[in-house]
């Protein structure tokens, strides 16, 4: 009985730590759409996404919410716009809507986007 006691207390810090090691997006990036220009795109930690300046291809993204995968988009009303997943600290997936690619990079790296 207390080996398996130890196994769960175990298995449950062992999910802590896990939980607790994946990064927090929250902060700012660009945005590309397919193959269009980039946005300068801030992830807010309270769940809002905000642009600087004019994002017509973006402009959909009012919210969004880490996954344990990456992020996930939505628009202001809740509905999902993209489940992007994280790579050496770029997003990348595909729009819903459209089937476009979208990538998350970095603000200050290039963004990589392809023209699906």
């Amino acid at each position: 009985m207390n080996s398996l006691k130890l196994l769960l207390i175990s298995s449950a810090l062992a999910f802590v730590a896990v939980s607790a090691a994946q990064a927090d997006p929250a902060g700012s990036y660009k945005l590309a759409v397919g193959a269009k220009a980039t946005c300068a795109l801030t992830l807010v930690a309270d769940g809002t996404a905000t642009f600087t300046g004019a994002c017509d291809q973006g402009a959909d993204v009012a919210r969004w919410q880490a996954k344990s995968s990456g992020v996930e988009l939505k628009k202001a009303s809740g509905e999902t716009v993209a489940m992007l997943k994280g790579k050496d600290g770029s997003y990348t997936g595909t729009r819903f809507e459209d089937g476009r690619t979208l990538t998350l990079s970095a603000d200050g790296g290039a963004a990589v986007a392809s023209t699906h």
